[in-house]
């Protein structure tokens, strides 16, 4: 796979990831049922509660994400592989998130809603998982072959405009006209 490609595919992935944890995040993940009043049986309420009032931490994971794609076209070399690591951070928090509320998922919902008497998850957490799992494998892709990867061209860098001035005006702009340009941000001088 050319170094071009393999850029764009790490960078689709990524993008994919935590989109994928931010809507993950935005479902419901577990219904609960809550009496209307305290400690009373029969009538009540059916709560809805989202990834991200249960983790917030992986919600903000999927955010972060997505800023690091924009990091990895901004930066270059060490820089790229520092993005490349504050993404894989944002996958692990993502899918360890949902990992840890399939496991605790009763107790993670009554510390939201402590008046919740049954608790009923839905698979929304499994996209989660998914999309956390894509982020991670694209982060260290970038980390392992990013430094090797294109970088925005200088074409984007401002230069300093060169401009030819006689011996007069280099002594105006306080330069010494007897020396001669040596190619450097210094305007040339015109004989």
């Amino acid at each position: 796979m050319s170094e071009r490609r393999a850029y764009a595919t790490a960078l689709v992935a990524l993008a994919v990831g935590g989109i994928g944890l931010v809507v993950a995040y935005g479902l419901t993940w577990a219904t609960a049922q809550v009496p209307l009043l305290a400690g009373a049986d029969g009538v009540g309420r059916q709560a809805e509660i989202a990834g991200r009032e249960l983790v917030p931490a992986g919600a903000a994971g999927g955010w972060l994400a997505l800023a690091a794609v924009a990091g990895v076209l901004a930066t270059r070399g060490v820089g790229r592989r520092v993005v490349a690591v504050v993404a894989l951070l944002a996958g692990i928090a993502g899918a360890g998130g949902a990992v840890l509320f399939a496991a605790r998922s009763t107790a993670m919902v009554t510390s939201v809603d402590p008046g919740a008497i049954s608790v009923a998850t839905t698979p929304a957490w499994l996209l989660a998982v998914a999309s956390g799992a894509l982020a991670i494998a694209a982060a260290g892709w970038t980390f392992a072959r990013g430094t090797t990867w294109p970088v925005l061209s200088a074409r984007y860098e401002r230069r300093p405009e060169r401009r030819d001035v006689s011996a007069w005006q280099a002594q105006d702009l306080g330069q010494d006209p007897t020396e001669e340009s040596d190619g450097s941000d210094r305007p040339g001088l015109v004989e």
